[in-house]
């Protein structure tokens, strides 16, 4: 990372210190062809589009805590499930009997530790006898629980409300506990993920993310209808085999389309709006376009008179530099024609002959 830093500082100390001179007046010289660029509105600059993928935002693959057969699937995969439903159940009879017979034991500890319990008030009985009653009777109490919750567990239940993405096992096969048995992806609310490159990622902070804007998103499946989406997070770690990072939104599912997770799609984000930033103040030129005066010390960009044909030096102040160029505090407008290649060979008032208009980024 620090090699690539130091890269682009290089870059940008050679394109704003490289060869330049002071600015001089023109003389009587011949008609220069010049390359143009236009600084257009910056939100049409900001804004890229990114290939994006749906994922479910809430997803479990749901198992059995104990072992037994299944005697019950319930559900298919693609089958809509509310929170609470009953996915598949295991054959409880082994387990049932056993609860009767923990039962049992239960309530007759509960009778000798009430008969022991009257004759110790009478100081008939011994306090080790007592205390053995007693231990018999929180014994069997907690194998009674125990049972209660195996028979509880012998059936599966909807942790929350979504939709069946596969089953893993078939009616009346023995399965192990925690064997999965289906995955559950929940479906009201989806997660769109795209890959973002570091030199965007490291502008956003916790502190500067609008989360009143809200990016689009168009399926691949319908790209004629958009959905409004809205920022969740964004990983720190990069994505292995990358140098990206990943950034996720969440979308309301919507009802007039069928969206499943897997599924692909466009984003398209405003990479300036997103982090708060001043969109009407914000121009961004290519580093080409401005070139530092060693004489002075400032750093100029060259307009271009459509009227007269002639161009002239502007100060500009320059604010951060990024993936799309260079961020203009001061200086230029939108609409403005700016030099974009040769700045060291020009002169205030030459006259020139555009070559090649180009339009934004």
């Amino acid at each position: 990372m620090q090699k690539v830093r130091a890269s682009i500082a290089l870059s940008v100390t050679l394109l704003l210190t490289g060869c330049s001179e002071p600015v001089e007046q023109a003389s009587a010289l011949p008609v220069r062809p010049v390359k143009l660029y236009e600084i257009k509105d910056t939100q049409v600059q900001s804004l890229r589009q990114f290939p994006a993928k749906v994922r479910a935002s809430e997803e479990a693959s749901l198992s059995f805590r104990i072992p037994g057969e299944l005697e019950a699937l319930l559900i298919q995969p693609a089958q809509h499930v509310k929170k609470g439903d009953v996915l598949a159940r295991l054959d409880d009879r082994d387990i049932r009997s056993e609860l009767l017979a923990r039962q049992a034991e239960f309530d007759l500890a509960s009778v000798d530790f009430a008969r022991v319990e009257q004759l110790r008030a009478k100081k008939i009985v011994s306090q080790s006898d007592y205390d053995n009653i007693s231990a018999k009777l929180k014994s069997t109490q907690a194998a009674l629980q125990l049972t209660k919750d195996k028979l509880k567990d012998s059936v599966l239940i909807a942790p929350f409300s979504g939709r069946v993405a596969q089953t893993k096992v078939e009616n009346y096969q023995s399965v192990q506990a925690q064997q999965p048995i289906l995955d559950l992806q929940g479906d009201s609310v989806l997660e769109i993920s795209i890959q973002v490159p570091e030199s965007i990622v490291s502008q956003v902070r916790s502190n500067n993310i609008d989360y009143a804007y809200q990016p689009v998103v168009r399926f691949y499946g319908s790209p004629d209808k958009q959905y409004f989406v809205q920022y969740k997070e964004h990983a720190t770690n990069v994505t292995p085999g990358t140098q990206s990072y990943e950034v996720s939104f969440s979308l309301s599912a919507p009802e007039d389309m069928t969206i499943y997770p897997g599924m692909g799609a466009t984003l398209f984000l405003d990479l300036l709006r997103i982090t708060k930033q001043d969109v009407s103040a914000t121009i961004i030129t290519p580093l080409s376009t401005v070139l530092r005066d060693d004489a002075s010390g400032k750093t100029y960009a060259w307009k271009y008179d459509t009227d007269l044909g002639t161009v002239s030096p502007v100060e500009v102040t320059l604010g951060p530099i990024g993936q799309s160029g260079v961020t203009i505090k001061s200086g230029l407008a939108v609409g403005d024609h700016i030099i974009a290649a040769g700045l060291n060979r020009l002169k205030a008032g030459m006259q020139v002959k555009p070559l090649l208009r180009e339009r934004g980024l």
